[in-house]
């Protein structure tokens, strides 16, 4: 029993050693080289750059720089008309998931910062991206909701949110809701 604890003890202590086995001046690299990725619109080769980085850190800037990476990227197959169902709806489930995982980052950082750092500017814009990947996420109420709260924060983008809003309703069939928010 004892030989079991101290098996387990050692492979706990190896794996927090190697997870620590990265120098500072190489997470200084990898932060910086993918935030070059990142403002060279390479943001597919960012995201591999970022993940790892946020494996060492827990950074919420470096978390929407990924999240801002997925909602961009160029790299994923896009469904077409011809395609195989089976195949269609394969490239359909890999956006979907991508954006998936883009909400995802937005929900655990966006409201952590609206409460560190209220008066941020960018947080409504924040809201905003968050929608849309929600939106291509296939989460239309909580797209419609984080769509309402950005024009609430910033009346710039209130144009713009009711225009989304009111592309969602007519897409759930609802052309009088869609109508009233054409109309805003």
């Amino acid at each position: 029993m004892v030989k079991i604890f101290i098996y387990i003890f050692s492979l706990f202590s190896i794996s927090s050693v190697l997870a620590e086995s990265i120098s500072k001046k190489e997470l200084i690299s990898l932060r910086q080289n993918a935030i070059y990725l990142y403002n060279d619109k390479k943001y597919t080769e960012s995201i591999p750059l970022f993940e790892r980085y946020l494996s060492f850190r827990n950074e919420p800037k470096i978390k929407i720089y990924l999240a801002k990476s997925f909602l961009q990227r160029k790299d994923l197959p896009e469904p077409e008309e011809d395609d195989e169902i089976f195949v269609r709806q394969n490239k359909i489930f890999t956006l979907i998931e991508n954006y998936k995982k883009a909400s995802k980052i937005f929900a655990d950082v966006v409201p952590y910062l609206e409460q560190v750092t209220p008066k941020d500017r960018s947080i409504p814009d924040l809201y905003f991206l968050w929608a849309f990947s929600e939106y291509f996420g296939k989460n239309n109420e909580k797209a419609i909701g984080l769509f309402k709260k950005s024009a609430i924060l910033k009346p710039e983008l209130k144009k713009m949110a009711n225009y989304n809003i009111a592309v969602i309703y007519e897409e759930l069939g609802q052309n009088t809701d869609s109508q009233i928010y054409f109309n805003k």
